[in-house]
């Protein structure tokens, strides 16, 4: 698939991209992408950092270097600069293209600086191999840099294109949350571009940046499908009084588990939507299952698997895709029944108590269950099983003690409950665990 041609064949005056500042058309995207290459991309071998605070900018950056076949690293506008430093010389980068703090609603490639890095030191007879690389925190919150090729993408998006496995994304206004600079936020991105759906990103990629982009009425009543993970739309139903999207149609999850109530509290506020939920890793440049339905009793909480890939378990799920014979053991726990995948835990999540071996991530769903908690956070102590919890105005802590007995082995069941204010996530609101 010519990803030239997702943007290329539309109408140049249609919104593309759409922020709470401005709305960017398909020319003022393609005048963009020629204006870039004549600027950064005259040397096909050469690395390029892209550390851009403006999301739509860092959008029309991307894709100028996708267009052009062009390695790239997204990196977070605020990094720490030793980290920053370490994923530079650990990606090979030789350019570091950074903008201005603050930019107009309009620009172009004026609003940066560049600084060379390093000069070319790849041999001219190794074949050039497009590469897109991110900076994936995982459930631990250590940075690590993932590489994905352009060619996967490509080719990811052609079969979802070819199978029609995410009709979902076709003709949206569809609000993308995870930031751009993490491998859902720009996969999402891709796969409702694909689709022709009009893209809403806040300018600013921070949570304060989402809830401005969502607090003003016009954006509210224009959009009809969004893309988050689970603890953004917890946020949602808080403010749920004062931001509401009244033409929504579809909901979609990535990045962590879903449980049954949250999904019940959504369709409380949201009657009319039908829901996708996306099992993919940040090593892999596609969502690898899909869990679509559009009634809560049809939920099956299993995935149909990605034509372009084949799953295999033995306890461990391992993906390979079809066209190379690469596996990759994702350290989640399942199994496959009746050809769809079953997702049970996280390999590195299960906890080591009083002899047993306990699922975070299953007493979390119990507790969220239990009707009487907001959030929590499952860990061990000094051989002590603790449930931190950000309690209900319902909550009372001997009937949550007597419905955890009544749903968990005796072993299961946190000895200590404690409330507390928050709960440390990551930047995809995943629960940091140690």
């Amino acid at each position: 698939m010519n990803l030239h041609n997702f943007i290329a064949n539309r109408k140049p005056d249609a919104i593309y991209l759409q922020t709470e500042k401005a709305a960017y058309t398909y020319a003022e995207l393609l005048s963009f992408v020629t204006n870039f290459e004549k600027q950064f991309l005259t040397d096909a071998n050469e690395v390029i950092a892209l550390k851009i605070k403006n999301q739509a900018l860092l959008a029309f950056c991307s894709w100028a270097c996708l267009i052009h076949r062009k390695s790239f690293v997204l990196l977070p506008f605020h990094i720490d600069s030793n980290l920053e430093e370490h994923l530079l010389e650990e990606a090979s980068c030789n350019v570091l293209i950074s903008s201005k703090e603050n930019l107009s609603t309009s620009f172009g490639v004026g609003d940066f600086t560049s600084q060379r890095i390093k000069e070319q030191t790849v041999k001219k007879e190794e074949p050039h191999v497009s590469k897109i690389g991110f900076l994936s925190s995982g459930t631990t919150g250590k940075p690590k840099l993932i590489w994905n090729t352009s060619q996967q993408f490509s080719t990811s998006l052609t079969t979802t294109h070819e199978h029609d496995f995410m009709p979902y994304t076709k003709a949206q206004n569809v609000l993308i949350t995870p930031f751009l600079t993490h491998s859902y936020g720009f996969s999402a991105l891709l796969e409702y571009t694909q689709g022709k759906s009009t893209i809403y990103i806040p300018s600013e990629a921070t949570f304060a940046g989402i809830f401005r982009l969502m607090a003003k009425k016009e954006i509210q009543a224009q959009v009809t499908a969004i893309e988050a993970v689970p603890y953004f739309y917890k946020q949602l139903l808080v403010f749920q009084k004062k931001i509401h999207f009244s033409n929504l149609k579809h909901i979609g999850f990535g990045g962590d588990f879903v449980h049954d109530s949250l999904l019940q509290s959504l369709w409380n506020v949201y009657k009319n939507v039908s829901f996708s939920i996306r099992y993919g890793v940040s090593e892999i440049p596609s969502v690898i299952g899909l869990n679509t339905f559009s009634r809560l009793e049809d939920n099956t909480n299993s995935y149909e698997i990605h034509p372009r890939y084949t799953v295999t378990t033995e306890n461990e799920i391992v993906v390979s895709n079809n066209y190379n014979a690469t596996q990759i053991a994702t350290g989640d726990i399942g199994f496959i029944e009746e050809g769809r995948l079953f997702v049970i835990d996280r390999k590195a999540s299960f906890l080591k108590v009083k002899g047993y071996k306990v699922s975070p991530n299953y007493i979390e769903k119990v507790c969220m269950d239990s009707g009487m908690i907001q959030e929590v956070h499952v860990l061990t102590k000094n051989d002590v099983l603790i449930a931190e919890i950000i309690p209900l105005a319902n909550f009372d802590k001997v009937c949550l003690k007597n419905y955890l007995r009544s749903q968990l082995p005796n072993y299961a069941v946190p000895d200590k409950i404690r409330a507390v204010e928050t709960i440390e996530r990551t930047q995809t609101g995943k629960i940091i665990r140690p």
